[in-house]
């Protein structure tokens, strides 16, 4: 496996988003409303603590609490949660616990991505792909934000470069550790199960060739935590009440939160939803050039959030999941050079712009 390389990437372009983002913050502070109180005193540390940090540190310190009605803990996935509460019991702030967390999920994930890209692809690919995804505009997501994404990442890439190297338990325990991490059982067990299927065939079917299922079992043991505590199983899907994440057309087609937005405020939904729409696109054509597997995982990854958000708003980060995605882009590009500059040129600049924004606490995701 090949470290160098990714490592290199990973480290030049966290360096990158927190100069960027620490410029930001020292020049005009935070603006917007998503600032997590916290005692970090150093703004190139501060400026990961925003949004979402606030539920992972109280589910690392305090654990699970739940809510029918409002927003609450039990919507956060519980293996990131529970590496940085590990992490704060080496003795660091619960925040920088999980500012390290990400920092070492993110560089392990463009390791394995960039592995699992040359076994699929070839390496020239995978150099572009590992380019792709490192200036794409919410990679900063994986250089730092106390999120989980650096990590699932990490796991569905170790999942599906394990698959393709014969070691199908393996394959089957990362791809459970996934589902315990963010909602996207779906896509990972679809996946990994018909990308296995795929490279069985011709062979006779057995009960080896449904090992994949095994993998939402990071999903039914956190289900089956929150029946034990909370009495509801899917707590995670109830309490989204709290955010607006409503059932029925209204929300699935999204009229109802985008009726409330006018002029600019429709700008950023509609960045997203493009960014979704054009996954999709591309998660439809690796069926002819990673197979099928890939194109149902990439499809499902994308699609889940893209159906069930509520204004589209964080697309852009859940893209990141869709690692076939990065690696069909890089080869759309490849042969135009043009093409390839342009498109880099113009994702760097807006991780560029995102960062900054995150940074200094606006709403981008």
């Amino acid at each position: 496996m090949s470290f160098r390389r990714p490592l290199v990437t990973w480290v030049l372009a966290a360096l990158g988003c927190t100069a960027v983002g620490t410029a930001a913050l020292l020049a005009v502070g935070v603006t917007g409303p998503g600032q997590t109180p916290n005692g970090v005193r150093w703004p190139w540390l501060e400026l990961w603590v925003r949004w979402d940090a606030g539920w992972y540190q109280g589910i690392a310190d305090r654990g699970y609490e739940f809510s029918a009605t409002a927003q609450s803990s039990v919507a956060y996935f519980p293996l990131y949660a529970l590496c940085v509460k590990a992490l704060a019991a080496l003795g660091l702030d619960t925040f920088v616990a999980g500012i390290v967390a990400t920092w070492l999920f993110g560089a392990a994930a463009f390791v394995v991505f960039f592995a699992w890209a040359r076994q699929v692809a070839g390496d020239e690919i995978a150099r572009r792909a590992l380019v792709v995804l490192a200036v794409w505009p919410f990679a900063f997501f994986l250089y730092g934000a106390i999120y989980s994404d650096a990590l699932f990442l990490l796991l569905v890439c170790g999942a599906f470069l394990a698959l393709e190297k014969d070691r199908l338990a393996l394959a089957v325990a990362l791809g459970a550790l996934a589902t315990a991490t963010r909602p996207l059982a779906p896509a990972v067990v679809l996946g990994l199960l018909a990308r296995h299927l795929e490279r069985r065939r011709g062979q006779p079917f057995g009960i080896a060739s449904l090992a994949p299922l095994l993998s939402g079992a990071g999903l039914a043991a956190y289900m089956g935590y929150l029946w034990w505590r909370f009495g509801d199983p899917v707590a995670f899907a109830t309490t989204q009440v709290g955010w607006g994440q409503l059932s029925g057309p209204a929300s699935f087609l999204k009229y109802g939160a985008l009726s409330e937005l006018q002029g600019a405020q429709l700008v950023l939904p509609a960045f997203h939803a493009a960014l979704a729409v054009g996954f999709i696109w591309l998660a439809w054509r690796t069926r002819r050039s990673l197979g099928w597997g890939y194109a149902v995982y990439a499809a499902a990854a994308v699609g889940i959030p893209l159906v069930t958000s509520r204004d589209f708003i964080g697309l852009g980060r859940y893209c990141l999941a869709a690692a076939p995605c990065f690696l069909e882009l890089a080869r759309l590009t490849s042969p135009r050079p043009r093409a390839w500059l342009l498109w880099t040129g113009a994702s760097a600049l807006l991780l560029v712009w995102m960062t900054m924004r995150f940074a200094t606490g606006r709403y981008i995701s």
